[in-house]
């Protein structure tokens, strides 16, 4: 039986004695409309959307699934955009009389992804702080950032975990709703104009949920910044914490306003919510039981005529003027910060990469035992040349898998960091190195201490750490590029092969280079490992790796491997000189791919 309005009340958050609410701002949207054309069909997500908020509001977009309300919040956040004849978006948007384009305005605005997207071994404090330190104005104090920290895990209510990791599936941390509420935060603590969320209540238990929206309802009228989000199927507790609603039907807008005007409106047009029903469930059973033409009839019945305070061109208003946040050192500074706790704090990560390569190295050492041995009597030059090779696969392997499936793991990170102007691409990649490279030479120093002595090699043992660190840099920045232009870890890992079966066919111990047809000999050039063969063939069997009591026949075949490998001795210097080019040219291609995806974000 039909009641007539639900009378759920409305209990709005009043700020405290004393504290006064953060001026607010006007967004509003007319004629939003969004067409996919693919080949000669086309599909309309969505027709002729209109709507407003002003100073602090807190709106829920709800309707079934199909009838556009992600793609609602993309293109009202920018992230969608028209796209040549396969994409056609359309309609005027606007935040305070500005349309809503380029990286002034999108620096206004917070994106919350329903993926709770968090540097795993940082905490709650750590990730806002961050975030603060980047974001906010240079000129505030570092104090003061720190103070609106705190204030923020006060408001979000994660005072009690502050100082606990984020975790991931790998690492025990914080909570689900911790780590919604974390991510709120993160973006909350940056002073928006305007916040955009995808589902921030997916995955949480009711009274969660309700502490989430009702944090999100209070920030918001504290601090003067309207917040739309997506949510599917709330509580009646957490529905009407909304002060606005918009209801979509598959590809039109069945109504927009006020919580309680969706009520009246509903038994004003013969559809009254039961005083016992959820009046979002209530709708969303409409919506989905009533033929298309009925609820256009509705629609039109409960239209309010919605009139946006969109601004003319010739009458828009001045964009105010915002000051500048960290510079590149200060960017640099907090990633590199970041990156070497990731590394520090995932001890068994730490650990597993320095006792792996040791285990596997003492393996091959162990079947390469004395390999090196001149005077042995059983002493053959292709097993010597092939134990040095075995080492230096190995080492490759080892730098370069990770990387190959880091980028596209944490690229979800990296994008939205990168587009919300947090930092540039380049300290973010420099920040990466920075921790990269020592590691790569720590590593080499355990594989060599391993091997060196156990395989009886003759060359300079600081020349294989250098070589073997600069060969392992190079490699993984080949995995970097392939990871930045995969679209997923699965991608990468198909795309390995192309990576690592030419290192091995251009190191020279399956196949001598003078067999290879001289027009795939330019493969050669984007191959570490070749030059890292050539110099630790140079290093072992050159001229100055032995006295003169080398016997002549081990000497001309160690000079024999040098020709059949196209090694020239007087260009050694060329061999580092391409291995330091490999990684600044693949590392400046990488921070190029990841700039162009993340140009694309929003």
């Amino acid at each position: 039986m039909f009641l007539g309005p639900c009378t759920t009340p409305i209990h709005r958050f009043q700020p405290m004695a004393g504290e006064t609410p953060r001026k607010g701002s006007v967004f509003a949207w007319q004629g939003v409309s969004y067409c996919i054309n693919k080949g000669k069909t086309s599909k309309r997500i969505l027709q002729d959307i209109s709507g407003e908020l002003n100073s602090g509001e807190l709106c829920a977009i709800i309707g079934p699934s199909g009838s556009g309300k992600t793609s609602l919040l993309n293109i009202l956040a920018g992230r969608i955009q028209s796209k040549g004849s396969v994409r056609e978006v359309t309609g005027n948007i606007q935040l305070d009389a500005q349309p809503l384009v380029g990286v002034a305005l999108r620096k206004r605005i917070a994106y919350v992804k329903q993926e709770d997207l968090m540097t795993a071994t940082y905490t709650p404090r750590e990730a806002m702080l961050f975030s603060a330190t980047l974001r906010l104005p240079r000129s505030m104090p570092l104090a003061d950032k720190k103070a609106k920290v705190e204030k923020m895990l006060e408001d979000l209510g994660l005072l009690g975990c502050a100082d606990t990791y984020c975790g991931d599936d790998m690492l025990r941390g914080i909570s689900g709703g911790e780590k919604k509420r974390t991510c709120i935060g993160i973006e909350l603590v940056m002073d928006p104009k305007l916040v955009f969320l995808d589902e921030p209540t997916s995955g949480l238990d009711s009274f969660s949920a309700y502490s989430v929206v009702k944090q999100l309802d209070q920030l918001s009228s504290t601090e003067g910044c309207n917040v739309l989000c997506t949510i599917h199927q709330p509580s009646s507790e957490v529905f009407h914490l909304f002060h606005k609603v918009i209801a979509l039907i598959p590809g039109n807008r069945l109504f927009f306003g006020s919580v309680s005007e969706l009520s009246e409106k509903m038994s004003t047009c013969g559809y009254g919510c039961p005083n016992e029903y959820n009046l979002a469930d209530h709708v969303m059973f409409l919506i989905q039981t009533k033929p298309h033409n009925e609820l256009l009839e509705l629609a039109n019945r409960m239209d309010s005529g919605v009139q946006p305070a969109l601004q003319e061109d010739d009458a828009k208003a001045p964009l105010s003027k915002q000051e500048a946040a960290a510079g590149f050192f200060g960017q640099l500074k907090a990633l590199s910060v970041r990156e070497f706790l990731g590394l520090w704090r995932n001890k068994p990560a730490l650990i597993a990469s320095v006792i792996i390569p040791a285990v596997l190295n003492f393996f091959f050492a162990m079947i390469f035992f004395q390999v090196g041995d001149i005077n042995a009597d059983n002493y053959d030059a292709q097993s010597h040349f092939g134990g040095m090779t075995q080492v230096a696969i190995g080492g490759m392997f080892g730098a370069a898998q990770p990387l190959l499936l880091r980028f596209p793991l944490d690229r979800g990170i990296f994008l939205r960091e990168y587009a919300t102007g947090t930092y540039g691409a380049a300290p973010y990649f420099i920040s990466k190195s920075m921790v990269e490279i020592p590691q790569a030479f720590l590593n080499g120093a355990i594989v060599w201490l391993v091997s060196y002595w156990m395989m009886a090699l003759n060359g300079n043992f600081f020349i294989y750490v250098l070589v073997f660190a600069l060969s392992g840099t190079a490699a993984a920045s080949t995995a970097l590029l392939v990871g930045c232009l995969a679209s997923n870890p699965e991608v990468a890992n198909q795309a390995a092969p192309a990576i690592f079966v030419p290192q091995l066919l251009f190191a020279g111990f399956f196949i001598r280079a003078e067999q290879i047809q001289d027009w795939l000999s330019w493969v050669q050039y984007i191959c570490s490992l070749k030059y890292a063969m050539n110099l630790f063939v140079l290093n072992e069997f050159g001229s100055s790796s032995y006295d003169s009591s080398r016997p002549a026949m081990v000497e001309m075949v160690h000079e024999s491997i040098i020709n059949q490998n196209d090694i020239d001795p007087d260009n050694w210097w060329l061999y580092y000189v391409i291995l330091l080019a490999l990684v600044v040219v693949f590392r400046a291609l990488s921070i190029a791919a990841l700039a162009w995806r993340a140009s694309t974000y929003f």
